[in-house]
């Protein structure tokens, strides 16, 4: 097959960006169940803030750049880097969760019905903040 052929499918665009999509929002979900029952983090502290500090950093520099003001840009790059850390936190934690059996226990039709949902939910926010975008560049 052509790679280039399938990178110009907008069916395979659709469905490679939704699926990994899924992925990530499953991982994510797996994580929160993770951390919900052992009650710990999959990744070292320090590692927690150094990827924090960075993602505030550029948070804050992509904010001031936007127009927002000193204490604006240091609040948006607060939220943007502590979403952004716990999302990382539980997607690593939900991937230890599938590595240690969390697929057995949830079981394969929970996971496919769960893989289907996001698949959707997914590429119904891909086509809205397509449609967003577009009306704004306009």
């Amino acid at each position: 097959m052509n790679i280039e052929i399938l990178s110009d499918n907008p069916f395979i665009q659709a469905l490679a960006i939704s699926i990994s999509m899924a992925v990530f929002m499953i991982g994510v979900a797996f994580g929160i169940i993770n951390m919900a029952n052992t009650g710990e983090s999959p990744m070292p502290f320090a590692l927690l803030l150094l990827i924090f500090a960075i993602v505030f950093i550029t948070g804050s520099v992509f904010f001031e750049e936007r127009g927002a003001d000193h204490v604006g840009s240091l609040i948006g790059g607060c939220i943007a880097a502590f979403t952004l850390t716990f999302t990382l936190m539980a997607f690593f934690s939900g991937i230890l969760y599938t590595f240690n059996g969390g697929i057995d226990t949830l079981g394969w039709e929970n996971i496919v019905s769960a893989l289907a949902i996001c698949m959707i939910s997914s590429m119904v926010l891909i086509r809205i903040l397509s449609h967003k975008l577009q009306n704004q560049l306009v």
